[in-house]
């Protein structure tokens, strides 16, 4: 080949590599990500075609209750989540943890309640929930336009939107769903109660301008104490107590040897009893710069004698509501203190 021969075909090729450049300079991010989508399908997938939702479904394993209906608010489900290439980047799985290093002792895993819907949930995670059946397990990978909690009418819609070019495999084993998480939990605390302590009613009951909020339940036996070990509501008294989740997890506790049995000891920490500030108004009690739940408050409130113990149990109405707290405790989740007035 001349040198002639050779400057034509460099600056040819040239040519090509501008062209290329130029034309993927002008594509949107959800071009690019349909673009990369179809190859890596043909690639890793070939003949795997979306479904009518736009995602594409690489394994189903039928359940055999009854249908997932999307006209049901909240959705219970276990869940792990990874890249295309595999990276794992959420998981409820207590196995799948374990497997790739990051499972915690103290963290909860199992299913967990997401809201569904426009503006709540991914379009995609809807579409993947379509069609099945409580007990049932899907696979699917979930284009990048489908990763948005808006919705839209046509695919076109759906690209042009598109803001990212990540794509993502779900894999979801579909538990429980309900249209009031509310009576979802009372029922739930009200069955653990029946089981370990053998009530079939709340005892008490908090209200909120009137109107009950959810269930809580005080049980305590005060019968052995004696006048003398009464305290006034603005006594500061130490106590000790532990937090737990209603499937035995432990969260939080003053004692040393439940947090070395539950998974939660922090070498840093003081294992030791704390603190209280009772008051007249359960609002008003304190326990130093502690942020304290609603439940726990009333609980304390509750309690009168030196040297008391007591058991409260709460929905999330009084405990952690829709936020949950940390890894340890998911949206939800009604909850149970042991606590301990502390003698002198």
């Amino acid at each position: 080949m001349n040198n002639m021969v050779r400057k034509l075909t460099l600056v040819a090729a040239v040519c090509l590599l501008a062209a290329a450049c130029a034309k993927e300079n002008t594509m949107t991010s959800g071009e690019k990500a349909k673009t990369y989508l179809d190859m890596y399908m043909e690639r890793y997938h070939p003949g795997l075609k979306p479904n009518a939702d736009g995602i594409y479904i690489m394994e189903d394993i039928p359940g055999t209750g009854k249908t997932w209906s999307d006209d049901s608010t909240y959705t219970y489900a276990r869940s792990t989540i990874r890249t295309l290439s595999g990276t794992i980047s959420a998981t409820t799985e207590e196995e799948v943890a374990q497997q790739i290093g990051t499972y915690v002792k103290g963290n909860y895993y199992g299913p967990k309640y997401s809201i569904m819907g426009n503006g709540s949930s991914f379009a995609g995670v809807d579409a993947l929930l379509k069609g099945m059946k409580f007990g049932g397990t899907r696979r699917v990978i979930i284009p990048a336009w489908l990763l948005t909690t808006n919705r839209y009418d046509t695919l076109e819609e759906y690209i042009k939107a598109c803001t990212s070019e990540t794509h993502m495999e779900y894999t979801v084993s579909l538990v429980w769903q309900t249209d009031s998480i509310q009576r979802t939990e009372i029922d739930s605390l009200e069955r653990y109660v029946r089981r370990v302590a053998g009530k079939t009613r709340a005892d008490s009951d908090i209200f909120a301008d009137g109107v009950k909020q959810g269930t809580f339940y005080f049980l305590t036996d005060s019968s052995a104490f004696a006048g003398k070990d009464h305290f006034k509501a603005d006594t500061t008294m130490n106590i000790n107590y532990t937090g737990y989740l209603l499937n035995g997890q432990v969260f939080d506790t003053t004692l040393e040897k439940i947090a070395k049995d539950g998974g939660i000891y922090s070498s840093s920490k003081s294992y030791e009893p704390v603190s209280v500030t009772f008051a007249s108004d359960y609002t008003k009690i304190t326990m130093g710069s502690s942020s304290l739940i609603t439940g726990f408050q009333v609980g304390l409130h509750k309690m009168h004698w030196i040297g008391q113990k007591a058991t409260v149990y709460f929905t999330s109405d009084y405990g952690y509501s829709s936020s949950g707290s940390g890894d340890a405790i998911p949206a939800y989740s009604p909850l149970r203190f042991d606590i301990e007035i502390v003698k002198e």
